[in-house]
């Protein structure tokens, strides 16, 4: 069991190693990025929060939730990675009647004013209230009958 214990010890040695610390080394690198820009005089930035509107659940399972996370969480993954607040204001809605989001990254620390720019942008834009049955209905019509707990 020793023999095991050693050469496991040394694979999660070689691992942290190869892995981990680039990782980091990455992360420091993306953080040190946005300081740059910071740095710069921009107060906020405004990004896309995905490539589209969300996929058809038939389609969302065609692929591991890995590989999809990855594809839909592209937007927001660097803000994550340096620590950075970011807020997701509903800005359109799509062909099919889904939201579409706008990301505001901010400063660290300075969420106040993060959350002032979202309020704001959320307040000219007037999303209208979605009638999620009727977007349930439209993409899933073989759950017409099943109602939304939350919804009407």
């Amino acid at each position: 069991i020793s023999g095991v214990c050693i050469s496991f010890s040394r694979s999660l040695c070689r691992n942290y190693e190869r892995y981990f610390l680039k990782a980091q080394k990455v992360r420091r690198l993306i953080a040190e990025d946005f300081v740059k820009v910071f740095r710069s005089g921009v107060d906020i930035l405004l990004t896309p929060t995905t490539l589209g509107d969300a996929a058809q659940f038939r389609e969302f399972i065609r692929e591991d939730n890995r590989t999809r996370s990855a594809q839909e969480d592209i937007f927001t993954q660097s803000a994550n990675m340096a620590g950075l607040p970011a807020v997701t204001v509903p800005a359109a809605l799509s062909a099919r009647g889904l939201p579409l989001g706008l990301q505001f990254i901010g400063r660290a620390f300075c969420e106040q004013q993060l959350l002032t720019v979202a309020k704001w942008l959320e307040r000219q834009v007037n999303f209208p209230v979605l009638q999620w049955q009727g977007v349930i209905d439209r993409e899933h019509p073989d759950l017409q009958r099943n109602k939304l707990a939350s919804g009407p």
